[in-house]
């Protein structure tokens, strides 16, 4: 019972441990997926709000270049009319500028000679007195028939130094020869105000640039990239390689991991991109995952902490217990056992006298009990003392010990100097000489006594082996076992008297 009882509980204090990091582990699991879906959903929103404004900005940009482009064709139509160039010059002023656009932002339209003189101006009917034909747009057009609207590197204005970034078609004549170029300009700054609008957090920029690279506007605005080339960039690619797309990289203008969101305007050569840092995205679920990954920290050290209180109080409880049982147990012993001889006593006597009866009963074998008495044991504490007695009833005790140690047998003191012992099965022939033995066995001790004669501790035994009947009762076994131990002391002391009863 003792076992199975320090079974459960080991089993039980197991089953804890397991369940305390079931339970942590789950916490951790249901933190770490909370978590990765915060970084997640930070990205995704990162991604749409960037969608969304590029989208946003990208046809303002295209509307505003394809209603300055459609001023630029109607300045070229215009020119290359026939039924025009008599008219005067005032007249046809108005005519060919008649649609330019005048919204902010959007330069003055010059048309230049095959020279790169200008020799009409949108913002004066006398024209300023310009050579443009080192410009790009300028050996652009002379070079390439079918180059179309074609976007300029950034330049500075002469009057204020202005950012400007030209737009230009050509001239041709009637045979498609060059003719000139017609060039407008819109203001970088209007960029800027559009771009502006595209800022996320600090750390984001917005870049409007040629497919070839040129950069025309940027913000946080930096005059120092208007112009620059970045095709040259390790991420570049990305931007050839479709006309919308997303991408993780490090600028090469200021060494930022950012998380870039591009795409073309329309079918022109230009390029928008949104460059959200990685640090601002991270900024967006990083500390609440923080916060959430320190409070699961807490409630797993909590579980933690909380098993092992359990399991060290399942352990005291264990301890306590196992002493509680040790402790019935010693009591039982101690109330079963003679204190001063060690053997069993008269309680535990009458318990295995019970017990073996209804064995034999069972069995149908003989039971005998032997009754052990101290000859002259009174005259001996008389003249020894009590405390050599004591050790006289010791001894015998030893004795008993040594020669009554089978399964079904028993030695006991029963009273006083008196010592039971219970055999069950052996034959009568077995029994005298037990009996027999056990005599001389503590006449062997010689312990020094004047009183008896021999002037040794002897004892006097009474044997009584029964075979169960209906007609025996325990109480008769006893009285004949004492009778013959009384016999035994009638006829001398020092040994042995038996009684058989077959019947």
């Amino acid at each position: 019972m003792r076992a199975c009882l320090l079974l459960l509980q080991r089993l039980t204090q197991r089953k804890l441990a397991i369940l305390g990091l079931a339970a942590t582990l789950l916490l951790a699991t249901a933190s770490a997926m909370m978590v990765l879906q915060m970084r997640q959903s930070a990205w995704d929103q990162v991604a749409r709000t960037s969608l969304n404004l590029l989208e946003i900005t990208e046809n303002a940009i295209d509307r505003n270049i394809e209603l300055y482009d459609l001023s630029l064709q109607a300045v070229v139509e215009g020119l290359q009319n026939p039924r025009i160039e008599g008219i005067p010059y005032d007249l046809r002023h108005l005519i060919l500028f008649d649609r330019s656009s005048t919204a902010n932002g959007l330069g003055a339209i010059l048309a230049l000679d095959t020279q790169g003189n200008v020799f009409m101006d949108s913002a004066s009917q006398v024209p300023r007195r310009l050579q443009l034909d080192d410009r790009d747009f300028f050996r652009v057009h002379k070079e390439r028939p079918d180059a179309g609207l074609y976007i300029g590197e950034p330049t500075r204005t002469q009057k204020d130094s202005r950012l400007i970034i030209p737009f230009s078609r050509r001239l041709a004549y009637a045979d498609g020869a060059f003719a000139g170029v017609v060039v407008g300009a819109i203001d970088v700054a209007y960029f800027d105000t559009l771009l502006r609008r595209l800022s996320i957090d600090p750390g984001s920029s917005v870049a409007l640039f040629r497919a070839d690279g040129v950069m025309l506007a940027r913000n946080p605005s930096n005059t120092k990239t208007i112009g620059q080339n970045i095709a040259g960039s390790a991420h570049f690619h990305h931007y050839l390689e479709q006309d919308t797309g997303q991408f993780v990289a490090t600028a090469k203008v200021d060494g930022i991991e950012r998380f870039y969101t591009f795409s073309r305007i329309g079918s022109r050569p230009l390029i928008i991109n949104v460059n959200v840092s990685v640090a601002a995205i991270q900024a967006i679920w990083r500390p609440k995952a923080i916060g959430i990954s320190a409070i699961v920290l807490i409630l797993c050290l909590g579980i933690t902490g909380l098993t092992l209180l359990l399991q060290r109080e399942l352990e005291r409880r264990m301890h306590a217990e196992r002493a509680a049982v040790s402790a019935n147990q010693e009591l039982a012993r101690l109330a079963t056992t003679d204190g001063l001889t060690g053997l069993p006593n008269r309680r535990h006597f009458d318990t295995m006298y019970e017990q073996l009866w209804s064995q034999a009963e069972q069995s149908g074998e003989m039971l005998s009990l032997l009754l052990i008495d101290a000859d002259r044991f009174k005259r001996y504490n008389d003249t020894y003392g009590h405390l050599a007695g004591d050790e006289v009833l010791r001894t015998i005790a030893r004795c008993l010990k040594r020669e009554v140690s089978g399964p079904d047998e028993v030695a006991c003191r029963i009273g006083g100097e008196e010592f039971g012992v219970l055999l069950l099965g052996p034959t009568h022939r077995e029994v005298a000489s037990r009996a027999e033995y056990i005599r001389q066995a503590i006449a062997r001790t010689q312990i020094p006594h004047r009183g008896q004669d021999g002037g040794f501790v002897t004892v006097s035994i009474g044997v009584v082996s029964i075979t169960q009947n209906k007609h025996t009762t325990q109480r008769e076994c006893f009285a004949a076992a004492d009778a013959a131990l009384y016999e035994a002391k009638r006829q001398g002391r020092d040994c042995v008297r038996i009684q058989f009863n077959t019947n």
